[in-house]
């Protein structure tokens, strides 16, 4: 055991349980684990990324609002009230657990009557008729431009 002083705090560090039988100190059995030097590699698309951020719902440390709130898709008449919550928890009259009740409502209205799924599916759609449109189709669009043909 090594007890350590870190800003003048004393730190008592345990040996480690390596082998996670539960017993510490003395001889430690560690099986090797060989990769064959293979690694896993996962390569992000635009398309991937895109669908990630659209949902994303991470909670922001300093103002404790989600970054879901600029897709909810809020009726007017529902506007002020949430406004108006989240407002007075922002200048704390009201406790930070409020939010769970407009971040709830907000996580709903996202996908209002289904609309958050129709706008996924156009979204891979269009992606879909971009990548066509680049292969042999836009190839023949970019083959008539050059001579004159296109526009």
């Amino acid at each position: 055991m090594t007890i350590t002083v870190l800003d003048g705090i004393r730190i008592k560090v345990l040996p480690a349980d390596l082998d996670r039988d539960g017993i510490t100190g003395g001889t430690e059995l560690v099986r090797q684990h060989f990769d064959n030097g293979l690694t896993p590699i996962n390569q992000s698309t635009e398309l991937g990324d895109s669908l990630k951020e659209l949902n994303l719902d991470i909670l922001e440390p300093n103002t404790r609002m989600s970054s879901i709130d600029m897709r909810a898709k809020l009726h007017p008449l529902e506007l002020s009230s949430i406004l108006a919550l989240d407002t007075l928890v922002s200048l704390g009259i009201c406790p930070h657990k409020c939010l769970l009740f407009t971040r709830q409502k907000k996580r709903l209205s996202v996908s209002e009557d289904g609309k958050g799924r129709d706008q996924i599916v156009e979204i891979v759609g269009g992606k879909k008729e971009q990548d066509a449109r680049s292969g042999f189709g836009g190839a023949m669009d970019r083959f008539k431009t050059n001579i004159g043909m296109g526009g």
